[in-house]
């Protein structure tokens, strides 16, 4: 696929890193944010949403202390490791998950890296790695490759390999006993939309606890007050706790005894779905365009967004679910120990752009899930309008948006 319109942006950071009680900066490493014009497709517009996701780096920052005591973990396992079995040039294997275009995550993984060699003796004891990129495979590959690509200086200065994998993370990724640390942010709120009927689309799962659809034009979350309770239960457990036991079996059997996963998630509540009247500032501009005659009540009866924000109570259900969630006859997951898990408050926002930032990132989330309905232009462009003019009555783009995100670190127990 041909890239045009590229637009290269440096992104400055300075990252803080502790070891033995001395406080360390590494100050103006510069890493690369790629632009692309838009192409390709997924459950959101991904393009657009990579442009955006910077808006949501709040889950990135308000995790690092997690991120920071998993390297520290991390950079012993490799010591001991090494002086009971030592093996040149063994490369470690780290995996990003969700990698969307790759910007956001290599900000974190350079933190990452920093604090694994802070905790390293000397520089001749800093672990090779490889650094596996996975992203959807509906997304932009080349995208995100390019990314990757513009930061060549920053892999060789640290030493670092890398590979994209465009798989779904719902399905096996990697070789058993392989992976030495995985990471993924602000993607597992997603459900596995293979687990539906064959023939059926995403709006079929309006039909549980609702079989009739006597309700399906009230929401288009299911985390919206406006859901029926029973319709929210159904999806609870027959979707959102089953699919992230199904990730948490996956990942267990991958990684190597001793190694850890941090997930960071999208949570409950959040103001993009439930507004203080209750009905989310999506169902309420489709309504609207409804009621002046400008959109078709079957789009709304079809649209569902398939995300469930969850809490730190459905995290720790998933995990005992994930205990006896069968692959191949075994179960990996009751390898798994679940070390933090935690609700954060953040706040989504954009001081460059305003509200227009912070609508841009919504309809870069949710808009292929309307079209997925089967609007026509005009209907489409009329929901965003109504959508823009929403945002505008009940945000304050001083203030951002309210948000909460879910992280959790997990381990594989030593055999």
């Amino acid at each position: 696929m041909m890239i045009s319109a590229c637009l290269v942006n440096p992104v400055r950071l300075t990252v803080t890193v502790r070891r033995a009680g001395l406080l360390r900066t590494a100050v103006n490493h510069t890493l690369v944010r790629t632009t692309t014009s838009t192409s390709g497709s997924s459950t959101m517009e991904i393009d657009s949403y990579a442009m955006f996701s910077r808006n949501q780096y709040d889950a990135h920052r308000l995790t690092r202390d997690m991120l920071e005591v998993s390297m520290e973990r991390l950079a012993s396992r490799c010591k001991l490791e090494g002086d009971a079995e030592p093996k040149q040039n063994q490369r470690r294997l780290l995996a990003d998950l969700g990698s969307a275009d790759g910007s956001s995550s290599l900000v974190t993984l350079d933190f990452a890296v920093r604090c694994l060699q802070s905790n390293c003796d000397t520089i001749d004891g800093y672990p090779l790695l490889n650094i596996t990129f996975e992203e959807h495979p509906a997304s932009d590959e080349n995208k995100l490759k390019s990314t990757l690509e513009s930061n060549k200086e920053w892999f060789e200065r640290n030493g670092i390999t890398w590979n994209v994998l465009m798989k779904s993370f719902y399905e096996p990724l990697f070789d058993r006993n392989s992976v030495d640390f995985l990471m993924s942010y602000i993607c597992l709120h997603w459900l596995d939309t293979t687990d539906l009927p064959e023939g059926e689309s995403i709006s079929h799962w309006k039909t549980l606890g609702d079989e009739n659809r006597t309700e399906a034009c009230d929401w288009v979350h299911i985390n919206e007050a406006t859901a029926p309770l029973r319709v929210q239960e159904a999806w609870r457990s027959k979707l959102a706790i089953n699919h992230l036991a199904k990730f948490l079996a996956l990942r267990a059997r991958e990684l190597k005894p001793g190694a850890e996963m941090l997930l960071v998630m999208v949570g409950h509540p959040h103001e993009f779905v439930t507004l203080k009247d209750g009905t989310g500032p999506l169902t309420r501009a489709m309504k609207r365009c409804i009621e002046k005659g400008k959109l078709r009540s079957e789009i709304l009866d079809k649209t569902v967004v398939p995300y469930f924000l969850r809490t730190v109570d459905d995290v720790r259900a998933a995990v005992i679910v994930a205990e006896t969630f069968e692959i191949d006859n075994e179960t990996p997951g009751a390898k798994l120990e679940l070390i933090d898990c935690r609700s954060i408050a953040a706040v989504t926002k954009d001081d460059d752009n305003g509200m227009d930032g912070i609508f841009d990132l919504f309809w870069s989330i949710h808009v292929h899930c309307i079209q997925a309905a089967s609007p026509t232009e005009v209907e489409l462009e009329s929901i965003k309008a109504e959508s823009r003019q929403i945002f505008d009555e009940v945000y304050d783009s001083n203030e951002g948006v309210p948000s909460t995100f879910v992280a959790c670190t997990l381990r594989r127990r030593q055999e």
